[in-house]
């Protein structure tokens, strides 16, 4: 009786083992040689179904090879880490089990997206759309039609050194500051260049070097879609060092506000993401043109032409822009004007200026974007002269020495706040050197311009 009640208790042990191995393996005791119950009736996933082999190898099957070393082999040749190796996918249904893991109770039993809404989520279906369009930012100055020039990007300006470059939208304001300072040393007679001693030969004074700093603040407004009016007024600094035959130097000062400028721009053309718009304008004579300082012939003396502030004439301010644009690159180009009439106060005035030039952008991204710009100048001698300077003494006193032909080489970074405080704030910088100048000498030569400005619409 005690064998007998022995076997009987381990026949139920191995009973229950059996059950408990069934249940871990997926399967149903009562169901056993019925697949499709195994994953409804049960309540568990077959393995199988979890981590199907896409291309199974015949060296993992030791009935087909007969040799367990060559699978042991292969499975030590596969990398645990390398899901490449396995080529193992999740079933929906797997899928379906993380998701619960994460999502919460209420989610769970939340229907699928359609396959138009999951393009939505991912943003497969916009291709269609401006690219563009997809990182354009919040800013008043944006119009939001990709089949139109926008100016809501970072390269939605020019460089900051080209004035007058762009139009706004019906009731936009704008305000700018811009600090611009222009370095000037060593002289230059046509093409080439004139030493201190080389000057003093012909005159009895030679400047060796000028600083010219110039403070802009500006303003915009577009009363229509088509027209765009601004003001800007400069606040001057020169300063010059010379050399006398005697070897003394000396500097002199000016500094005060320039001549304002009112400005129209008239859009002509926006249309396939380019524009043209006309520039108009008027200088009014506001600068001073009777700057006084120390010399060493005398105190409050009359400072030559390049030392004054203003040029004491009513001048035109003709010019026309183009702009061009793409998802990723922005270009345009500008001829402008300076047309002097009559003469000043002073009995003389200066000589008529053109100006033309062309850029490039690259849009990095919706805040950042770079430039590059040629930058030609040519302009004349002063007609008549001022009857208080002598023009033997210093070439910068001499009527027929000022004229002269420059090209410029710049390039700019320029940044576009979107968020925070600063939303739509422009913040810009360009460095420019002279790679051409042909001078009416001896002349100052520039060795350098720097401009960094400063824009905000509203």
């Amino acid at each position: 009786m005690k064998l007998h009640g022995s076997r009987r208790s381990l026949l139920t042990a191995l009973s229950y083992t059996s059950f408990g191995l069934a249940m871990l393996m997926g399967m149903n005791p009562g169901h056993a040689e019925n697949p499709s119950s195994r994953h409804h009736k049960s309540g568990l996933v077959d393995v199988s179904s979890l981590f199907p082999l896409d291309t199974p190898s015949p060296l993992l099957d030791p009935v087909s090879t007969g040799n367990n070393s060559q699978v042991i082999g292969h499975l030590n040749a596969m990398s645990a880490d390398d899901a490449r190796d396995w080529q193992t996918v999740m079933t929906p249904k797997w899928q379906s089990h993380l998701m619960a893991d994460r999502l919460p109770d209420d989610e769970i039993d939340a229907p699928s997206p359609t396959n138009e809404e999951s393009s939505e989520v991912d943003g497969s279906n916009q291709t269609s759309e401006d690219p563009s369009d997809l990182e354009k930012p919040s800013n008043p100055e944006d119009n939001g039609d990709s089949n139109l020039w926008r100016s809501g990007r970072p390269d939605g300006h020019a460089p900051i050194g080209v004035m007058g470059d762009h139009t706004h939208d019906a009731g936009e304001f704008m305000f700018s500051y811009r600090f611009m300072r222009m370095d000037m040393a060593g002289n230059r007679d046509g093409t080439t260049d004139l030493s201190p001693t080389q000057v003093l030969e012909q005159f009895p004074v030679s400047p060796t070097e000028m600083t010219m700093d110039v403070h802009m603040l500006g303003v915009m407004y577009a009363p229509t879609d088509e027209l765009t009016v601004s003001a800007m007024a400069p606040y001057i600094f020169n300063s010059m060092e010379h050399v006398t035959r005697m070897g003394r130097t000396f500097t002199t000062q000016s500094e005060g506000f320039g001549d304002i400028r009112l400005m129209g721009l008239y859009k002509i053309l926006d249309q396939d993401r380019q524009r043209i718009h006309l520039n108009t304008g008027i200088s009014l004579p506001t600068g001073s043109t009777n700057q006084r300082d120390d010399i060493p012939a005398g105190p409050n003396q009359v400072l030559p032409y390049p030392m004054q502030i203003g040029s004491g004439t009513f001048d035109l301010l003709p010019g026309i822009t183009y702009l061009g644009q793409s998802d990723h690159w922005s270009w345009g180009g500008q001829a402008r004007g300076t047309i002097r009439l009559g003469r000043n106060g002073n009995d003389y005035r200066l000589g008529n200026r053109f100006n033309m030039t062309a850029w490039g952008a690259r849009r990095w991204n919706n805040w950042f974007s770079t430039s590059v710009r040629l930058d030609g100048n040519t302009w004349g001698n002063i007609s008549g002269a001022d009857p208080r300077l002598n023009p033997t003494i210093i070439p910068t006193a001499d009527p027929n020495r000022r004229g002269g032909t420059r090209l410029d080489a710049g390039i700019g970074l320029n940044f576009l706040i979107n968020k925070g405080a600063l939303a739509s704030h422009r913040l810009a910088i360009e460095f420019a050197l002279p790679v051409y100048q042909s001078l009416d000498g001896p002349q100052l030569e520039t060795d350098w311009l720097l401009t960094v400005g400063w824009q905000k619409a509203f």
